[in-house]
Formats: C-alpha cells, sequence, structure tokens
C-alpha cells in the first residue's frame, strides 16, 4: 500500500507563514506612512509658521513705511508752506527796494503847483492823492511819472475842482509787479 502524504499541515503552515507576513508588512506599512504623514504635517506646519513671520514682518514694515509717508508728506506740507511764506518775504523785499526809485522818480517828476497829500502802495499798484494849481499841472505830473518809467497803466482816477485846487487821484502799477 501506497502511503500518502499529508501535505495539509505543511500548506497551512506556509499559508499562515504569508499571512503573518503580509499582516507584518501591512502593519510596517502602516507605520511607516503614519511617521511620513507626521513628519509632512509637521514640515507643512513649521513652513505655515515662517511665512506667517515673514508676513507678520513684512506688515511690520509696511505700517513703518505708512508712519514714514505721514511724515514725509508733512515736511512737504512744511516746505510748501516756507515756500510759500519765502515768496511772500521775497515779494515784500522786492517791494521794499522799489520804493525809494518811486520816491525819487516822484521828486523829480513832482511839477512846481502840485502837491501830493497821499502816497498809498499795496499788491504792486500805487495810488497818489494830491492838489494841483490846475488840471495842465496834473497832466505834466502824469506825462513826467510815464517818463521816469517807475509806473505803467497810469490812470486819472478822480479829478475834482475847489477854491483851493484841483484836487486829483491816480492809480497805476508799480513796474516789475504782475498784479
Amino acid at each position: 500500500m501506497k502511503e500518502r502524504l499529508n501535505l495539509m499541515p505543511w500548506r497551512e503552515q506556509r499559508r499562515a507563514s504569508v499571512v503573518r507576513r503580509f499582516r507584518i508588512t501591512l502593519v510596517a506599512t502602516l507605520v511607516v506612512a503614519l511617521c511620513g504623514v507626521m513628519l509632512l504635517d509637521r514640515m507643512a506646519r513649521s513652513r505655515l509658521a515662517r511665512q506667517a513671520q515673514i508676513v507678520a514682518s513684512h506688515q511690520a514694515a509696511v505700517e513703518r513705511l505708512v508712519a514714514s509717508q505721514g511724515q514725509l508728506e508733512q515736511m512737504r506740507e512744511a516746505r510748501d508752506a516756507l515756500l510759500a511764506e519765502q515768496a511772500v518775504v521775497c515779494a515784500l523785499g522786492a517791494e521794499r527796494a522799489r520804493l525809494p526809485g518811486l520816491f525819487l522818480a516822484l521828486e523829480q517828476a513832482l511839477p512846481a503847483g502840485a502837491r501830493l497829500t497821499e502816497v498809498g502802495v499795496e499788491d504792486g499798484r500805487v495810488r497818489l492823492a494830491g492838489l494841483a494849481a490846475s488840471a495842465s499841472v496834473v497832466a505834466r505830473l502824469m506825462r513826467d511819472l510815464e517818463q521816469a518809467k517807475m509806473v505803467r497803466d497810469l490812470e486819472l482816477v478822480s479829478l475834482r475842482r475847489y477854491d483851493q485846487g484841483d484836487e486829483f487821484l491816480l492809480a497805476a502799477r508799480l513796474l516789475g509787479s504782475e498784479s
């Protein structure tokens, strides 16, 4: 009789060994995958934290720039105000420098028989008020003032006849003024 070998226990052991290896491999793979996911999560969180720090530092830099821009704008406004004041002071200085020439021209142009009662200078305009012996003396004064070349656009504003003489009012622009 032939004896039959029973391979069943050997196959069962082999199958159990394969299942055991599969389970060990599966658990090891799961552990490695879990470690990999945790490592990726830690790296992502670290990267996010660094980006948050970078964004915070950039935001602080932007805020400093905005504050600097505000200060710069205030400085520009102050500079513009100073430039405007300087222009006014220069205009006053220029007008003051023209006044001696104007008075000299008035002295030279004032004919006999005329006297000035009021001289006013404002915004580059001259107003002359006075008394003259006659209208021809006023005309001569106007002609002499125009020849002195200190004023332009000379006009006779008013002329009234009184017993003591003719009262006149002249207006003109000083040379070199823009108004």
